[in-house]
C-alpha cells in the first residue's frame, strides 16, 4: 500500500457521512416538484422522436415508390429529372405542407394538450 491509501479509509468515511445529519431538510413534496419540472422536457423529446420516426417512414415509402418506378415500370432518369424540374414548386410546397402537418399533429398539438391538462389539475 502507498502512503495515500493508508490515510484514506473509505468504510470509515462512508459510515461517518451516512450517520451525520446533513444540516438541512428537504420539503415533503421535493420529488414531486422535480418530476413536474422534468416531465415536460421528456414529453417534448418523446413527441419529437415520434415525429422523426413518422418522417423516416414517409421518406422510406417515397424511396420505395421511386425505386419501384425505376425497376418495375421502367422509368428513365432523364424523364424523372425533367418531371421534377417542371413541377418543383408543387412538389416543394406539398412536401413542406406534409412535414408541417405531421409536426403540428405529432409534436405541437400533443405537447400543448399535455401542458394544458397539466395546468388544469384538480
Amino acid at each position: 500500500m502507498t502512503k495515500k491509501e493508508n490515510f484514506f479509509d473509505t468504510d470509515k468515511l462512508m459510515r461517518e457521512v451516512l450517520e451525520t445529519d446533513p444540516g438541512f431538510t428537504l420539503p415533503d413534496n421535493f420529488a414531486e416538484n422535480i418530476a413536474k419540472k422534468i416531465e415536460p422536457r421528456f414529453a417534448w423529446q418523446q413527441y419529437f422522436k415520434e415525429f422523426l420516426i413518422y418522417l423516416g417512414v414517409l421518406l422510406g415509402i417515397a424511396g420505395l415508390v421511386t425505386g419501384m418506378s425505376f425497376l418495375w415500370f421502367g422509368l428513365k432518369l432523364d424523364v424523372a429529372i425533367s418531371y421534377l424540374q417542371t413541377n418543383i414548386p408543387f412538389i416543394a410546397g406539398l412536401s413542406i405542407l406534409i412535414v408541417f402537418i405531421l409536426f403540428a399533429d405529432r409534436v405541437l398539438l400533443r405537447y400543448f394538450l399535455y401542458r394544458s391538462s397539466d395546468e388544469i389539475s384538480y
